[in-house]
Protein backbone atom coordinates (compact mmCIF):
# COMPACT_ATOMS: atom_id res chain seq x y z
CA UNK A 1 0.00 0.00 0.00
CA UNK A 2 1.13 3.57 -0.59
CA UNK A 3 2.32 5.23 2.63
CA UNK A 4 3.00 8.92 3.23
CA UNK A 5 5.13 9.77 6.27
CA UNK A 6 5.18 13.30 7.62
CA UNK A 7 5.27 15.48 10.70
CA UNK A 8 3.61 18.70 11.75
CA UNK A 9 5.58 21.43 13.51
CA UNK A 10 2.94 22.98 15.77
CA UNK A 11 4.58 25.53 18.03
CA UNK A 12 5.87 23.57 20.99
CA UNK A 13 4.89 20.18 19.52
CA UNK A 14 6.28 18.00 16.75
CA UNK A 15 3.56 15.55 15.69
CA UNK A 16 4.35 12.58 13.40
CA UNK A 17 1.66 11.13 11.15
CA UNK A 18 1.19 8.44 8.52
CA UNK A 19 -1.30 8.25 5.63
CA UNK A 20 -2.03 4.77 4.30
CA UNK A 21 -3.76 4.32 0.94
CA UNK A 22 -4.78 6.66 -1.87
CA UNK A 23 -8.58 6.84 -1.68
CA UNK A 24 -10.36 10.20 -1.64
CA UNK A 25 -12.40 9.38 1.47
CA UNK A 26 -10.32 9.83 4.60
CA UNK A 27 -10.55 8.20 8.03
CA UNK A 28 -8.44 9.78 10.77
CA UNK A 29 -7.71 7.61 13.82
CA UNK A 30 -7.34 9.11 17.31
CA UNK A 31 -5.77 6.90 19.97
CA UNK A 32 -6.55 6.53 23.64
CA UNK A 33 -4.20 7.77 26.36
CA UNK A 34 -0.67 6.44 25.87
CA UNK A 35 -1.69 4.41 22.82
CA UNK A 36 0.49 5.00 19.77
CA UNK A 37 -0.10 4.78 16.02
CA UNK A 38 0.61 1.04 16.26
CA UNK A 39 -2.74 0.51 18.02
CA UNK A 40 -4.46 0.93 14.63
CA UNK A 41 -2.59 -1.68 12.56
CA UNK A 42 -5.53 -4.06 12.14
CA UNK A 43 -7.86 -1.12 11.52
CA UNK A 44 -5.62 0.19 8.74
CA UNK A 45 -5.43 -3.24 7.09
CA UNK A 46 -9.22 -3.57 7.21
CA UNK A 47 -10.06 -0.18 5.66
CA UNK A 48 -7.13 0.81 3.46
CA UNK A 49 -8.59 -0.54 0.21
CA UNK A 50 -11.58 1.83 0.43
CA UNK A 51 -10.24 4.76 2.45
CA UNK A 52 -7.10 6.73 3.09
CA UNK A 53 -6.37 5.97 6.75
CA UNK A 54 -4.45 8.52 8.85
CA UNK A 55 -2.76 7.71 12.15
CA UNK A 56 -0.66 10.00 14.36
CA UNK A 57 0.79 10.36 17.86
CA UNK A 58 -0.59 12.98 20.20
CA UNK A 59 2.01 14.97 22.17
CA UNK A 60 3.18 13.04 25.21
CA UNK A 61 2.98 9.63 23.55
CA UNK A 62 4.76 7.58 20.92
CA UNK A 63 7.10 9.50 18.62
CA UNK A 64 5.55 12.91 19.25
CA UNK A 65 7.90 15.48 20.77
CA UNK A 66 7.19 18.27 23.24
CA UNK A 67 9.84 20.78 22.22
CA UNK A 68 9.26 23.32 24.96
CA UNK A 69 7.12 24.19 27.92
CA UNK A 70 5.26 21.93 30.33
CA UNK A 71 4.97 18.15 29.79
CA UNK A 72 1.28 18.64 30.48
CA UNK A 73 -0.88 18.99 27.35
CA UNK A 74 -4.10 20.92 27.79
CA UNK A 75 -7.45 19.77 26.45
CA UNK A 76 -7.53 22.67 23.98
CA UNK A 77 -4.01 21.86 22.78
CA UNK A 78 -5.04 18.28 22.01
CA UNK A 79 -8.08 19.47 20.04
CA UNK A 80 -5.85 21.90 18.15
CA UNK A 81 -3.43 19.09 17.22
CA UNK A 82 -6.30 16.99 15.83
CA UNK A 83 -7.68 20.01 13.95
CA UNK A 84 -4.30 20.54 12.30
CA UNK A 85 -4.03 16.85 11.40
CA UNK A 86 -7.47 17.01 9.76
CA UNK A 87 -6.56 20.13 7.77
CA UNK A 88 -3.24 18.63 6.65
CA UNK A 89 -4.34 15.12 5.65
CA UNK A 90 -7.97 15.06 4.51
CA UNK A 91 -8.47 14.64 0.76
CA UNK A 92 -12.20 15.12 0.33
CA UNK A 93 -13.30 18.21 2.27
CA UNK A 94 -14.95 16.41 5.18
CA UNK A 95 -13.52 13.46 7.11
CA UNK A 96 -14.46 10.46 9.20
CA UNK A 97 -13.01 10.27 12.70
CA UNK A 98 -12.42 6.86 14.30
CA UNK A 99 -11.45 7.15 17.94
CA UNK A 100 -10.72 4.96 20.95
CA UNK A 101 -11.12 5.70 24.66
CA UNK A 102 -9.73 9.17 25.49
CA UNK A 103 -9.47 9.90 21.76
CA UNK A 104 -13.28 9.82 21.60
CA UNK A 105 -13.45 12.93 23.80
CA UNK A 106 -10.99 14.84 21.62
CA UNK A 107 -12.89 13.77 18.50
CA UNK A 108 -16.30 14.71 19.89
CA UNK A 109 -14.96 18.09 20.95
CA UNK A 110 -13.58 18.82 17.48
CA UNK A 111 -16.84 17.68 15.85
CA UNK A 112 -18.78 20.00 18.17
CA UNK A 113 -16.53 23.00 17.54
CA UNK A 114 -16.22 22.45 13.76
CA UNK A 115 -19.36 20.55 12.73
CA UNK A 116 -18.91 21.32 9.02
CA UNK A 117 -15.57 19.51 9.01
CA UNK A 118 -16.64 16.06 10.25
CA UNK A 119 -18.92 13.78 8.24
CA UNK A 120 -19.03 10.72 10.49
CA UNK A 121 -17.83 9.76 13.96
CA UNK A 122 -17.00 6.26 15.19
CA UNK A 123 -16.38 6.38 18.93
CA UNK A 124 -15.13 3.16 20.54
CA UNK A 125 -15.25 3.09 24.36
CA UNK A 126 -16.63 6.62 24.53
CA UNK A 127 -15.31 8.21 27.71
CA UNK A 128 -18.47 9.91 28.90
CA UNK A 129 -17.67 9.40 32.59
CA UNK A 130 -15.01 7.32 34.40
CA UNK A 131 -16.20 4.46 36.60
CA UNK A 132 -15.44 4.22 40.30
CA UNK A 133 -13.06 1.36 39.48
CA UNK A 134 -10.93 3.50 37.16
CA UNK A 135 -10.75 6.30 39.74
CA UNK A 136 -9.30 3.78 42.20
CA UNK A 137 -6.77 2.57 39.62
CA UNK A 138 -5.76 6.14 38.77
CA UNK A 139 -5.08 6.81 42.43
CA UNK A 140 -3.09 3.56 42.74
CA UNK A 141 -1.13 4.39 39.58
CA UNK A 142 -0.31 7.88 40.82
CA UNK A 143 0.94 6.36 44.04
CA UNK A 144 3.22 4.01 42.05
CA UNK A 145 4.56 7.00 40.12
CA UNK A 146 5.18 8.99 43.31
CA UNK A 147 7.09 6.01 44.76
CA UNK A 148 9.17 5.56 41.57
CA UNK A 149 7.50 2.20 40.79
CA UNK A 150 6.48 3.05 37.23
CA UNK A 151 7.27 -0.48 36.04
CA UNK A 152 4.21 -1.71 37.93
CA UNK A 153 1.73 0.66 36.24
CA UNK A 154 1.14 -1.33 33.04
CA UNK A 155 0.64 -4.66 34.88
CA UNK A 156 -1.86 -2.89 37.16
CA UNK A 157 -3.81 -1.58 34.17
CA UNK A 158 -3.80 -4.98 32.47
CA UNK A 159 -4.96 -6.72 35.65
CA UNK A 160 -7.90 -4.34 36.13
CA UNK A 161 -8.94 -3.51 32.54
CA UNK A 162 -7.01 -5.56 30.00
CA UNK A 163 -7.74 -9.17 30.89
CA UNK A 164 -9.42 -9.80 27.52
CA UNK A 165 -6.69 -8.47 25.20
CA UNK A 166 -4.28 -10.94 23.52
CA UNK A 167 -1.02 -11.79 25.28
CA UNK A 168 0.98 -10.09 22.52
CA UNK A 169 -0.80 -6.78 23.23
CA UNK A 170 -0.22 -7.17 26.97
CA UNK A 171 3.52 -7.59 26.35
CA UNK A 172 3.55 -4.58 24.02
CA UNK A 173 1.84 -2.44 26.65
CA UNK A 174 4.34 -3.46 29.32
CA UNK A 175 7.29 -2.75 27.01
CA UNK A 176 5.80 0.60 26.01
CA UNK A 177 5.55 1.76 29.62
CA UNK A 178 9.06 0.53 30.37
CA UNK A 179 10.35 2.73 27.55
CA UNK A 180 8.50 5.90 28.59
CA UNK A 181 10.46 8.97 29.66
CA UNK A 182 9.78 10.84 32.86
CA UNK A 183 8.21 13.64 30.79
CA UNK A 184 5.81 11.14 29.21
CA UNK A 185 4.88 9.80 32.64
CA UNK A 186 4.28 13.36 33.87
CA UNK A 187 2.02 13.96 30.88
CA UNK A 188 0.12 10.74 31.63
CA UNK A 189 -0.12 11.69 35.32
CA UNK A 190 -1.70 15.05 34.47
CA UNK A 191 -4.06 13.39 32.00
CA UNK A 192 -5.22 10.92 34.67
CA UNK A 193 -5.81 13.79 37.07
CA UNK A 194 -8.01 15.52 34.47
CA UNK A 195 -10.00 12.29 33.97
CA UNK A 196 -10.33 11.76 37.71
CA UNK A 197 -11.90 15.18 38.20
CA UNK A 198 -14.20 15.00 35.15
CA UNK A 199 -17.83 14.55 36.20
CA UNK A 200 -19.83 15.38 33.07
CA UNK A 201 -18.62 15.42 29.48
CA UNK A 202 -21.11 18.20 28.84
CA UNK A 203 -18.91 20.52 30.91
CA UNK A 204 -16.28 20.59 28.15
CA UNK A 205 -17.98 19.21 25.00
CA UNK A 206 -21.25 20.54 23.54
CA UNK A 207 -22.63 17.20 22.34
CA UNK A 208 -25.77 18.82 20.96
CA UNK A 209 -23.68 20.77 18.45
CA UNK A 210 -22.39 17.61 16.72
CA UNK A 211 -23.97 17.18 13.29
CA UNK A 212 -21.88 14.19 12.16
CA UNK A 213 -23.59 10.82 11.88
CA UNK A 214 -22.23 9.05 14.96
CA UNK A 215 -21.72 5.46 16.09
CA UNK A 216 -20.81 4.80 19.73
CA UNK A 217 -19.55 1.29 20.51
CA UNK A 218 -19.12 0.09 24.08
CA UNK A 219 -17.91 -3.21 25.54
CA UNK A 220 -20.19 -5.14 27.88
CA UNK A 221 -17.37 -5.73 30.36
CA UNK A 222 -15.68 -2.32 30.14
CA UNK A 223 -14.61 -1.60 33.71
CA UNK A 224 -13.15 1.81 32.88
CA UNK A 225 -16.36 3.58 31.83
CA UNK A 226 -19.83 3.96 33.28
CA UNK A 227 -22.07 2.39 30.61
CA UNK A 228 -25.24 4.14 31.81
CA UNK A 229 -23.51 7.50 31.38
CA UNK A 230 -22.42 6.55 27.85
CA UNK A 231 -26.04 5.89 26.86
CA UNK A 232 -27.15 9.20 28.37
CA UNK A 233 -24.40 11.05 26.50
CA UNK A 234 -25.24 9.33 23.21
CA UNK A 235 -28.82 10.56 23.53
CA UNK A 236 -27.51 14.14 23.53
CA UNK A 237 -25.91 13.73 20.08
CA UNK A 238 -28.61 14.45 17.45
CA UNK A 239 -27.75 11.66 14.97
CA UNK A 240 -26.27 8.87 17.08
CA UNK A 241 -26.47 5.09 17.25
CA UNK A 242 -25.34 3.29 20.42
CA UNK A 243 -24.19 -0.34 20.20
CA UNK A 244 -23.19 -2.61 23.09
CA UNK A 245 -20.73 -5.37 22.17
CA UNK A 246 -21.35 -8.53 24.17
CA UNK A 247 -18.30 -10.16 25.70
CA UNK A 248 -15.96 -7.24 25.00
CA UNK A 249 -14.10 -5.03 27.44
CA UNK A 250 -12.49 -1.63 26.97
CA UNK A 251 -10.03 -2.49 24.17
CA UNK A 252 -12.65 -3.29 21.57
CA UNK A 253 -11.05 -4.29 18.25
CA UNK A 254 -7.96 -5.61 20.05
CA UNK A 255 -10.20 -8.08 21.87
CA UNK A 256 -12.69 -8.84 19.09
CA UNK A 257 -11.37 -8.14 15.57
CA UNK A 258 -14.87 -8.70 14.14
CA UNK A 259 -15.85 -5.33 15.63
CA UNK A 260 -14.18 -3.80 12.57
CA UNK A 261 -17.10 -5.16 10.52
CA UNK A 262 -19.47 -3.22 12.79
CA UNK A 263 -17.64 -0.05 11.74
CA UNK A 264 -17.76 -1.10 8.07
CA UNK A 265 -21.53 -1.63 8.25
CA UNK A 266 -22.00 1.80 9.78
CA UNK A 267 -19.92 3.51 7.08
CA UNK A 268 -21.78 1.63 4.35
CA UNK A 269 -25.08 3.04 5.62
Amino acid sequence: MKTVKGELNLGRFLVPYRIYGEAQKTIICISGAKQTMAAWRSFVSHFVNEYSVVVFDLPGQGRAIIKSGSPSITFDEQIDVLHNIVNKTNRNGTVILAAASWGTIISAALAARHPDLIDKLMLGSFGAKPSKAVIEVIQAGQKLFDNDQTGDIAPLMIEKFGQLIPETHKKQMIEQFRGMTREQFLSFYDHCEFVRQATDIGDFVDLGNITASTLIVSGEFDAILDSSEIEKASARIPDCEFKMIRGAGHFLHWEQPDILHTYSDFLAR
